[in-house]
């Protein structure tokens, strides 16, 4: 019997850091502490990044799933937001629900059909700035060979840096599509047609 759930998505964990100073060590300038400027050209860390989805199965539970697979760039301008680029790729057949026969069946022509459609893609055609550190961009969401409009809104998690003293950023969203809008109908009625998702993406200098 095939395995027909459109799997849902995971959550990152952040760890936290203390530090003990003792009178004889000063604690350092706020200079020295502060983060590396975050306006700048950025690449993708696929080993820190996760694109996460979900949605319902016979409208009792949720199903959840992962993509393992993500490239992209960031070009970030803090003094000109609009001027800001993101573009993200997603390898299909990297798709990850904790079970291969669903994987299998996710990645047939029921589904993603990843044969023919191997790369969903994401590419902005506007960003603005909403908040201290929160964005709302606007792109196109390339899926199964039907392009989309999407806006994602993103909040900038943090700056620092690397082993090598590269610079980091991180991002994190989350929005919704309807799969039917991407020719994916497969289980109408046993499985949600919206779908959620969340991408959180670390990305540094190039």
């Amino acid at each position: 019997m095939k395995h027909i759930l459109v799997p849902t998505l995971t959550i990152a964990a952040l760890a936290l850091a203390g530090l003990t100073l003792t009178s004889a060590t000063p604690p350092a300038s706020a200079a020295a502490v502060s983060a590396p400027a975050a306006s700048g050209s950025y690449t993708v860390d696929p080993v820190h990044s996760t694109v996460i989805f979900s949605t319902t199965h016979m409208n009792t539970s949720r199903s959840y799933g992962r993509f393992n697979a993500i490239s992209g760039t960031f070009a970030v301008d803090m003094a000109k937001p609009e001027a800001s680029k993101v573009e993200i790729q997603i390898d299909v057949n990297s798709i990850d629900t904790a079970n291969k026969d669903r994987d299998a069946h996710l990645l047939g022509p029921d589904f993603f059909d990843a044969k023919q459609f191997p790369v969903a893609t994401f590419q902005s055609t506007s960003v603005k700035k909403s908040g201290e550190k929160t964005w709302s961009v606007t792109g196109t969401l390339a899926l199964h060979c039907v392009k989309k409009e999407v806006t994602i809104p993103l909040e900038m998690t943090g700056t620092g840096k690397g082993r090598e003293g590269e610079a980091l950023i991180g991002f994190h969203g989350t929005f919704s599509i309807q799969r039917a809008d991407y020719g994916i109908q497969y289980g109408k009625g046993m499985l949600g047609d919206k779908v959620d998702l969340i991408v959180s993406v670390e990305a540094a200098a190039k």
